[in-house]
C-alpha cells in the first residue's frame, strides 16, 4: 500500500481497457456470404489506441479479458507484439473471445457484425488494476455498453484514477448495436462530466448536446467540465477548444481505402502530441495525421505510423498510396 503523502511516479504513459476480438474479412474484398477465404486480423478500439501510442514510442498498458482459446491467445500475441504491455490481461475458461467480421461495402464504407454476447471481455475485474499507475486513463464508451458490471467498473475506475491525478480522455464512440441513444446519453453525459479532454465524434457530440452547430456543441460540452474538448468530423475536419485555445484543424487529403479505426487513430496521436507537450491545437493536427494514415490501408490499425513514417508524412515525404 502507498504510504500517505508519498505520490507514485506514473508506470505507464496512458493506460487504456476494453475489449479486442479476432477480426475476419473475405479475401480480395469479396463478400461474407460467398467468399472462400477469410482473412483473420484483430480490431478493438482500445487496444487500435493503445498500438497507436506503442508505435510512436510510449508506454501503454492495455487491460482486458480474452478467453483461453486460441483467438484469445492470437489477440495477446499480436497486442504484445506491438509493444504493448499485456500483463494485467486475463485469459478466462468460461467465457470466449469476442469475433467480428468486416465486409466491404460501397465505396469505402464497411459493414461489421459482431458476435461477442458474453465474451470473457465483458465481466472485467476491478483486481485487474491493482497499482497501476498512468498519466492519462483512455476510457471508451463501448466498454461500459457491454454489460452492467463493465459499467460500474468504468465509472469506479475514471473516479479512482482522476481522485489521483491521472487525467481522463473520454472517446462516447456510440455503438448503435449494443445499446440505445438514451441509455448512451445518460453514460455518456455521467463520463463527460468525470473527464478532463472529451473526444466525441458528430453523431455522439449531438447525442450529448442536442444540437446541430460545431461551434455551438463545443460550447456546450465544456459546460460539462472538461478541460478540452474535440470533436472529430472525419473527411470534415476536426473542432477544438479548452485552456485558451479554440479553432478548427482540417483533413489531410489521401486516398481513403478503409474508414474504420480512423477515430481511434485520431484519439492515438492527439494524447501522443498532449504527452509530448504540444498545443491542443499541435496535438489535434497528430491525431488529424494519424487518422489519415489509418484510412489508407486496409485494417483497423496496420496503418498506424511509427515516429519516422510520423514526420514524413508530415513533411510530405511519405505519400500514402505511393
Amino acid at each position: 500500500m502507498q504510504a500517505a503523502g508519498i505520490k507514485m511516479s506514473p508506470q505507464f504513459d496512458v493506460i487504456t481497457f476494453g475489449e479486442t476480438m479476432v477480426l475476419f474479412a473475405p479475401g480480395e474484398r469479396g463478400s461474407l456470404e460467398s467468399a472462400p477465404v477469410y482473412l483473420a486480423s484483430i480490431g478493438g478500439a482500445e487496444s487500435n489506441f493503445a498500438i497507436g501510442l506503442a508505435r510512436l514510442g510510449h508506454s501503454v498498458c492495455w487491460v482486458s479479458r480474452v478467453g483461453r482459446d486460441p483467438f484469445g491467445t492470437r489477440v495477446l500475441k499480436t497486442i504484445r507484439g506491438e509493444g504493448v504491455d499485456v500483463s494485467r490481461v486475463e485469459q478466462c475458461d468460461l467465457a470466449p473471445t469476442g469475433l467480428m467480421f468486416k465486409e466491404p461495402g460501397p465505396g469505402n464504407t464497411s459493414r461489421v457484425y459482431y458476435y461477442r454476447r458474453a465474451s470473457a471481455a465483458a465481466a472485467l475485474r476491478g483486481e485487474q488494476f491493482q497499482s497501476l499507475t498512468a498519466k492519462y486513463l483512455f476510457v471508451t464508451g463501448i466498454t461500459p455498453a457491454l454489460s452492467d458490471s463493465n459499467l460500474e467498473l468504468t465509472i469506479a475506475l475514471v473516479d479512482r484514477f482522476r481522485a489521483t491525478g491521472v487525467r481522463v480522455v473520454f472517446d462516447p464512440n456510440m455503438r448503435f448495436k449494443l445499446w440505445g441513444v438514451k441509455e448512451a446519453q445518460r453514460v455518456f453525459l455521467e463520463l463527460a462530466r468525470k473527464c478532463d479532454i472529451l473526444l466525441p465524434g458528430l453523431t455522439e457530440a449531438k447525442i450529448l448536446t442536442g444540437l446541430e452547430d460545431n461551434e455551438s456543441m463545443l460550447d456546450e460540452l465544456l459546460a460539462f467540465g472538461p478541460s478540452q474538448v474535440v470533436i472529430k468530423a472525419g473527411d470534415q475536419g476536426a473542432w477544438y477548444a479548452g485552456n485558451g485555445e479554440r479553432g478548427f484543424c482540417p483533413c489531410y487529403s489521401v486516398p481513403e481505402i478503409d474508414p474504420v479505426g480512423a477515430g481511434d487513430a485520431f484519439c492515438a496521436g492527439l494524447v501522443s502530441g498532449l504527452l509530448d507537450h504540444q498545443s491542443l491545437g499541435e496535438a489535434v493536427g497528430r491525431g488529424a495525421a494519424l487518422g489519415a494514415l489509418c484510412v489508407s490501408t486496409f485494417g483497423d490499425y496496420q496503418g498506424l505510423p511509427s515516429r519516422a513514417e510520423l514526420q514524413a508524412f508530415t513533411e510530405g515525404r511519405l505519400v500514402p498510396g505511393r
